[in-house]
């Protein structure tokens, strides 16, 4: 029986490359780990862009507010896009042309953990913006992609039309602010902990046996 239970709260957005790089390190250190603690995955709603309109806003013209003309992000997608490859992530950045507001993917990720399958929603919620170019803040894209991971597609709906997780999802975004989150992903192991950044697995395996160590210590005492 494995003594270590850990809980880590994932602070993220959809839109975030290092967030889904960070969490693809992350699970090989899980799996590296498997044998030495028990984990405990919690999504959690972070939105890089809240400003963003319901509908979306121009992504062409968004760099271009944000880097100039020039759009000298270039060199940076290329990075990102040869440490995605390293951990099987295929980003094609070009296929987006929509930067969406992610409140309602944060409403559908904070639903789908009550499903069970919140890993797998995150996981499809990632691949579909930055593999496949969908467009995440499209009702009827997130009603596609839940049905496509097994969901009923009236569920979906009917729960996204309501009002039902705003208040959570947007009390979780107000804590991260409390918490002094300013970038993401940021990982909180058992509420005490912080690591920031997407961190290479062996990062992730040396910081999370250091707490395993220190909660053992706690607990004995």
């Amino acid at each position: 029986m494995i003594a270590n239970k850990l809980k880590i709260d994932i602070v993220s957005d959809i839109v975030c490359p290092w967030c889904v790089i960070g969490y693809k390190k992350l699970s090989i250190a899980m799996q590296d780990l498997k044998n030495e603690a028990k984990f405990d995955i919690h999504w959690k709603a972070y939105q890089l862009h809240p400003e963003i309109p319901k509908e979306g806003f121009d992504k062409e013209e968004y760099m271009k507010i944000k880097f100039g003309e020039s759009g000298g992000s270039r060199s940076r997608f290329d990075f990102i896009t040869e440490e995605g490859k390293k951990v099987g992530i295929e980003f094609n950045f070009n296929k987006t042309k929509n930067l969406p507001n992610t409140f309602l993917a944060h409403r559908l990720l904070w639903f789908s953990k009550s499903k069970g399958i919140q890993d797998v929603m995150a996981e499809a919620l990632f691949e579909a913006y930055f593999s496949e170019g969908r467009d995440v803040g499209s009702m009827k894209e997130l009603i596609s992609i839940s049905n496509e991971k097994g969901l009923n597609k009236d569920e979906i709906k009917d729960f996204l039309k309501s009002d039902i997780g705003s208040r959570e999802v947007s009390r979780q975004e107000l804590r991260a602010r409390e918490m002094n989150i300013f970038s993401i992903p940021t990982y909180i192991i058992n509420k005490k902990y912080s690591l920031v950044g997407g961190q290479e697995p062996d990062t992730f395996k040396a910081y999370i046996r250091k707490v395993i160590e220190v909660e053992s210590k706690h607990n004995q005492l």
